[in-house]
């Protein structure tokens, strides 16, 4: 490993101390093998040495084949971020985050615009380093790995006291307290310990105090003035995580420090130490009782886990976590418009499927609900997520899918700056996401369609049949081809869903793979029933899914109904579960029908309360209409429904019969009388509902789990991978046998049973 240095601290023949813990890092990284080349910036001398450094950072780019940088202190990570061909890595030091401080430990106005600029790097790096807990609650995203500074615990070590005095030519008898900065830094505070130290003075002026300063000292000298020193002071407005603090309790040494940075996790519980604040009196306190306390209590053994070494190897993991992310040539990002992640299971279970085959996946998504974070990490996967309006109707539908396109564009292009991928893997709907992969398949990344919805059957569905609404078909249907046409493979959700990629869309056959949506079954598996779901029904009729218009929900209330008043079928308690725009008008409906004693809408509940609502039911429904968007779609319910083992009364369309198979009995289209009659003779026959539900629990496990689907889903990465990218196009023509009319499953030879 190959790692580039930047920074504006570094120990010189000027200045000796200055950085001595970035030269005591690298020296340590060097030690455990990683090869560290260092590049200085002399910022103190003139601000146009942070332009002239960017030349040299390019030149040594071009030399060198690093494989990452790691700048310290926010400007050396401006620095830095003026490259774009390997990763970064910024460890913040304290005051580019707080800013400089004033005599009064109040930040100045000139150091807060690039204390917030720092701030906001930290968006833009591949990874953060923060001393301190504190300091990582600074940035816009604390999602910063903390590691203190380490201490080199062979030169820091307990040395014999007298001796040191005597090199340093100090009183013997004399009372020193260690102040290891120079009086003139505003941040450190020295004038309140000047005073402190006054005022204990006076108090004892049988007590010889003397401060001891500590300037332009070569580091290997600093464990001298420790081991001569009674006690070390650092009453500080405000630090990220104080060096001098650790290295004098390596030395053994008693200290004093105010409440900042990670302080009082060093100092808590330790003998001969104590926490002050600011002002004299508090200072001068805390003196007195660090310097009276004479109990047993190793100091060096607190900071042992600090060892220079073990730190070392904290900053190797970080960098071993940035490589792998970084490796651009199995670097994934999904961009998905409709749902945010991780709620989007089918979109979450890809990309942890990916990210465990070794992908780095990144997800760009709206933010919807509790799903806000602009940004963050779960189970190494990054998303980022930004503001979307919905659409309430159709003249709100290019306002949603502009601003939607920007921040895609937006964020696509950022993410490739920073870590570049090999991938871009798009969700539908809409299909206008092959706008955003365009320009990027000039740069050689390849273009996976995940085709999740029949964006022209769902227009219909939507907006029904006109002349209207058939030029919105069209360009719907238009749009559809185009995305099929820049992809390089194409992944659908059924064989319907393939039939059509490959007529509609041209693609060739070998380049559609079949990935169904499918639940996981170490996570959904059947709970035991919870018989407060009946209040007193003797049995328990459930629904999941979206709360909308082609949901046939209407349907299903009219067909409760008739079971209800009809059949007088008052034993019957029915649960649905879901949300959406419909919700409202359905609780409205249900009241209007007399029916809602019997019916409960719960909204939208978690997955666990869902599996335990589902697992408590006779029977699930499916009431969907028989619109060919739902003929020829898979929905998530019904697999939902089998995983738990769960006989189910559906709507009789194509893709769902085929899905379900015997776990299903099949009901006539939009005929509400006939699915109630359906969902009451099968609550009749115990021995029915034993079989199916040993049927759907069977064809789930050798069929239709997400298991069985992973593999799909890899080799179709495996071969946008590859360089053998030969036969894309597949065109159908009229001497071709296979029907070129949409059809269902059963057109094409289904690979998965």
């Amino acid at each position: 490993m190959r790692v580039l240095a930047i920074t504006n601290m570094y120990p010189s023949a000027e200045r000796p101390g200055w950085g001595s813990f970035v030269r005591s890092q690298v020296e340590s990284l060097r030690n455990a093998g990683v090869d560290v080349d260092v590049l200085v910036i002399e910022g103190y001398r003139s601000k146009l040495e942070y332009l002239k450094a960017i030349s040299r950072m390019r030149r040594m780019l071009r030399e060198c084949r690093y494989d990452l940088i790691h700048a310290h202190y926010g400007l050396s990570g401006l620095v830095a971020r003026f490259q774009f061909s390997i990763p970064i890595i910024v460890s913040f030091c304290g005051d580019d985050l707080y800013g400089h401080s004033d005599p009064k430990g109040r930040a100045r106005l000139s150091s807060l615009p690039f204390a917030w600029i720092h701030r906001q790097l930290s968006r833009f790096v591949d990874a953060s380093v923060v001393k301190s807990k504190a300091m990582n609650a600074l940035l816009p995203r604390p999602n910063a790995t903390v590691i203190s500074n380490g201490v080199d615990m062979e030169m820091f070590r307990p040395l014999e006291k007298q001796a040191c005095r005597e090199e340093l030519s100090l009183d013997p008898d004399r009372t020193y307290i260690l102040f290891p900065y120079a009086p003139d830094r505003p941040r450190k505070n020295f004038s309140a310990l000047k005073e402190a130290v006054d005022g204990l003075r006076a108090q004892s002026p049988e007590r010889l105090i003397e401060i001891l300063t500590i300037a332009g000292e070569p580091q290997h000298r600093i464990p001298l003035y420790m081991n001569a020193a009674d006690v070390l002071v650092l009453p500080s407005f405000w630090e990220g995580s104080p060096n001098a603090v650790k290295e004098a309790m390596a030395c053994n040494m008693k200290v004093v420090a105010s409440d900042v940075g990670d302080v009082r996790e060093r100092l808590d519980g330790v003998p001969g130490t104590a926490i002050c604040g600011t002002d004299p009196t508090s200072i001068a306190a805390a003196i007195s009782t660090a310097l009276d306390d004479n109990r047993d209590g190793s100091r060096r053994e607190a900071v042992a886990e600090l060892d220079i070494g073990r730190v070392a190897d904290q900053v190797i993991a970080v960098y071993s976590a940035v490589l792998r992310r970084a490796r651009k040539d199995r670097g994934v990002l999904m961009i998905v418009e409709n749902l945010p992640v991780p709620f989007d299971r089918r979109v979450w279970q890809e990309a942890k499927a990916l990210t465990a085959a070794g992908w780095n996946v990144s997800v760009i998504c709206p933010k919807r609900g509790k799903y806000t974070a602009s940004r963050e990490t779960i189970d190494g996967i990054d998303i980022y997520r930004h503001p979307l309006p919905e659409a309430q109707s159709a003249i709100g539908y290019p306002l949603e899918y502009g601003i939607a396109f920007f921040w895609q564009l937006f964020l696509a292009t950022c993410i490739y700056m920073m870590r570049g991928y090999k991938v871009i893997h798009a969700c539908n709907p809409p299909d206008l996401i092959f706008l955003v992969a365009a320009p990027f398949k000039l740069l050689g990344v390849k273009f996976i369609f995940d085709h999740h919805d029949l964006c022209p059957e769902l227009a219909v569905s939507k907006f029904g049949p006109g002349r209207k609404h058939a030029v919105i078909q069209r360009a719907l249907r238009i749009l559809e081809r185009a995305t099929f046409r820049l992809a390089d493979a194409s992944i659908a959700t059924n064989e319907s869903y393939k039939s059509i990629a490959i007529r509609r869309g041209g693609m060739h056959p070998d380049r559609v793979h079949v990935v169904r949506s499918a639940p996981d079954l170490k996570l959904w598996r059947p709970m035991d029933p919870d018989p407060l779901l009946r209040t007193g029904a003797a049995h328990l009729v459930g629904y999941v899914g979206v709360m909308g218009p082609q949901e046939g929900l209407s349907n299903l209330l009219t067909s409760i109904e008739h079971i209800i008043h009809k059949l007088d079928r008052r034993d019957i308690r029915f649960i649905l579960v879901g949300d959406g725009s419909e919700l409202q008008a359905l609780k409205s409906e249900a009241r209007a029908r007399r029916i809602d004693p019997w019916v409960e809408f719960t909204g939208r509940v978690s997955d666990q309360d869902l599996i335990r609502i589902l697992s408590s039911c006779d029977v699930c429904v499916n009431p969907d209409l028989a619109t060919p968007f739902n003929d020829l779609s898979s929905m998530n319910k019904i697999v939902e429904y089998m995983a738990l083992g769960k006989p189910i009364v559906q709507v009789d369309l194509a893709e769902g019969r085929f899905t379900a198979g015997e776990a299903a009995i099949g009901a006539a289209p939009d005929d509400p009388v006939d699915f109630a009659e359906k969902i009451v003779a099968l609550l009749a026959d115990e021995g029915t509902i034993e079989k199916m539900a040993l049927a759907a629990r069977q064809r789930v496990a050798d069929t239709l789990s997400w298991d069985r689907q992973v593999p799909h889903l890899l080799a179709c990465y495996a071969q946008v991978a590859s360089q053998e990218n030969q036969t894309r196009r597949y065109t159908w023509n009229r001497r071709d046998r296979m029907s070129t009319k949409l059809s269902t499953t059963n057109a094409l030879e289904d690979d998965h049973g």
